[in-house]
C-alpha cells in the first residue's frame, strides 16, 4: 500500500491575456512570447493568487509544471512562500494541434531569467520535441513515469492545460473530465500507481467564478 495516501493536486493555469485581448503581442509585457505562448491576464494573476491562497497551508513536496508562460506563472505564483522550485516538463504541454511547430514555450534556462523558482536540475520526461505526438499518450507517460521516480516524494503539484488535465481524469478517473482555468482537482493514491479522484475542479477559492473556460 502507499504510504500516507499520498496527494496530487492538478491544477489548470489561470486566464490567458489573450483570452480576453486579440492584440495581446503588442503589449509591452510580451518579451518575445511566442504566438502559442500568451502570459496570464491581470485576472489570471488574481486568480493564481488565489490558487496560492488556497495551497497556503497545504504541504506540497514536489512541483511540475508545462513550461508554457501561463502554467510556469500560475505554478510560481501559488508556490512563491513554499520554498519550493517548480519543474517544466514538456510532457504536460498543451495539445500539439494548439501549439506552433516546434512549441513556442521557452527552453529551461531561459525560463529561470523570468521566473527565479524554476529549477534547472530538473531532468524533464519529454523533450520540447517529442518523438510522439499523441497528447494522451504523452500524458499517461509523463506522469507515470514521474510519480514513479525515487526523488518524487510526497504530495505533488501538477499544473498543466485543458487536454492534459482531462487525460489525467481519463487515467485515474476512467472519464476526460474538461476543468476551468485555475480550478483545482486533487487524487488520492490509494496503492502504488493507483489513485482516485477525491473532486475535480473545484473553483471554491476563486473570489469570481464566472467564465472559467472549461471548453
Amino acid at each position: 500500500m502507499a504510504s500516507s495516501c499520498r496527494a496530487v493536486y492538478v491544477v489548470r493555469h489561470a486566464e490567458r491575456e489573450d483570452n480576453i485581448n486579440r492584440n495581446w503581442k503588442k503589449l509591452a509585457a510580451v518579451q518575445n512570447l511566442a504566438d502559442d505562448n500568451p502570459m496570464l491576464s491581470q485576472r489570471g494573476r488574481l486568480q493564481a493568487k488565489e490558487c496560492a491562497a488556497r495551497f497556503k497551508n497545504i504541504e506540497i513536496r514536489n512541483v511540475f509544471a508545462s513550461p508554457y508562460d501561463r502554467t510556469m506563472e500560475t505554478a510560481s505564483i501559488i508556490v512563491a512562500d513554499k520554498g519550493l522550485l517548480v519543474k517544466p516538463e514538456p510532457g504536460l504541454c498543451e495539445v500539439l494541434h494548439h501549439c506552433l511547430n516546434p512549441p513556442g514555450f521557452w527552453e529551461t534556462i531561459k525560463l529561470k531569467q523570468k521566473y527565479p523558482l524554476v529549477d534547472t536540475k530538473y531532468v524533464p520526461v519529454f523533450t520540447k520535441v517529442s518523438p510522439c505526438k499523441n497528447n494522451v499518450t504523452v500524458t499517461y507517460f509523463t506522469v507515470s513515469v514521474t510519480l514513479t521516480s525515487s526523488f518524487v516524494l510526497g504530495d505533488l503539484l501538477l499544473v498543466s492545460h485543458a487536454p492534459p488535465i482531462g487525460a489525467i481524469h481519463e487515467l485515474w478517473d476512467l472519464r476526460y473530465t474538461c476543468v476551468g482555468q485555475a480550478t483545482v482537482s486533487k487524487f488520492i493514491e490509494v496503492e502504488k500507481g493507483k489513485f482516485r479522484l477525491e473532486f475535480s475542479a473545484d473553483a471554491s477559492h476563486l473570489s469570481s467564478q464566472r467564465n472559467l473556460r472549461p471548453f
